[in-house]
């Protein structure tokens, strides 16, 4: 059964290792930090078995969120943790929004499972390798 739970400070040894698996343009345990505190910042991990699947983090202001990261590790996959991060924020926001790799197909159909919908494209907006965006809001 997966769990979440929010990250904390231990869990950034975790983050920091996850992030250079699962992104070529991995954040620093700086920009990391601030979503193993609270507040408007929201940051989940998702665990089955005391053993780390993957991590959300967004934010939330008055109704409205961003994932700013999510992301399961490779032996992890298909097996829901997304899904569960996801739903979570979901139920905290009254809109959403994110943006994914146009290559991202598995991520694109779980999103649109989820009822978010494409609205835009960002060109080149990712490098290392260069690629689109895809922009998607979910609403209530």
């Amino acid at each position: 059964m997966i769990t979440l739970r929010p990250l904390a400070e231990e869990d950034l040894p975790f983050l920091v290792a996850a992030e250079s698996t699962c992104f070529s343009d991995p954040f620093s345990d700086a920009s990391l930090r601030p979503f193993t505190t609270g507040g408007w910042r929201v940051g989940r991990i998702a665990t089955e078995e005391g053993s780390a699947l993957g991590y959300l983090l967004a934010s939330v202001i008055e109704g409205e969120g961003e994932v700013v990261r999510i992301a399961t590790l490779p032996h992890a996959r298909k097996k829901g943790a997304a899904r569960a991060l996801l739903s979570h924020l979901l139920s905290l926001c009254d809109t959403c929004f994110l943006e994914v790799r146009e290559s991202n197909a598995p991520a694109r159909t779980l999103y649109e499972s989820l009822g978010f919908h494409e609205t835009g494209r960002r060109q080149n907006y990712y490098k290392s390798p260069a690629e689109d965006a895809v922009l998607y809001q979910w609403t209530k």
